[in-house]
């Protein structure tokens, strides 16, 4: 190996592990309750540089990942990402996410999906989140929960990933 690519290959593999850093690493996710549709609709949003730095350490893709249009590669990373952090089930009865897809807001990537749901007088929610707890240690995760005039709002943590909560119709 010549001292070039031992000098790229040198950067690449220690310069990609020197992410940038914040203040506080969080998440904000919104769980609407659209009763007259029996519809949940969610808006997950996280800082750009800290996806893309959990997306380079888990691909070594050391490329520019996001950029301000539309790609079809990353969607599916995303939705996989989506599919694999977030879970949510009424009634003891697990939901299925549809992801709508993503879009860029300078530092932010905000993300969209929903769920359907059975009509009922009673609504117990579980949700789990786990958005990248994992992977950064001081990751935290709020999630606003409306349903109808109400909104509750909960702190997740990589020690406590889950809440539950109740509604009356």
């Amino acid at each position: 190996m010549s001292l070039t690519n031992f000098m790229i290959f040198f950067i690449l593999q220690f310069g990609a592990n020197e992410y940038p850093s914040h203040d506080f690493y969080v998440s904000t996710t919104s769980v609407n309750f659209v009763l007259d549709k029996n519809e949940i609709q969610i808006t997950s949003q996280f800082f750009v540089d800290d996806v893309e730095n959990l997306i380079r350490f888990q691909t070594s893709n050391t490329a520019l990942i996001f950029e301000k249009k539309y790609n079809d590669d990353i969607n599916l990373v995303i939705e996989d990402f989506i599919h694999k952090n977030f879970k949510i089930s009424i009634n003891k009865k697990k939901q299925e996410l549809k992801y709508l897809g993503y879009e860029l807001k300078d530092d932010l990537l905000v993300v969209y999906y929903e769920a359907k749901f059975s009509n009922s007088k009673n609504f117990k929610i579980e949700v789990y989140n786990s958005f990248l707890v994992n992977f950064i240690e001081s990751q935290k995760n709020i999630v606003h929960v409306k349903f109808k005039n109400l909104k509750k709002s909960f702190l997740l943590t990589s020690l406590n990933k889950t809440f539950q909560y109740s509604f009356e119709k």
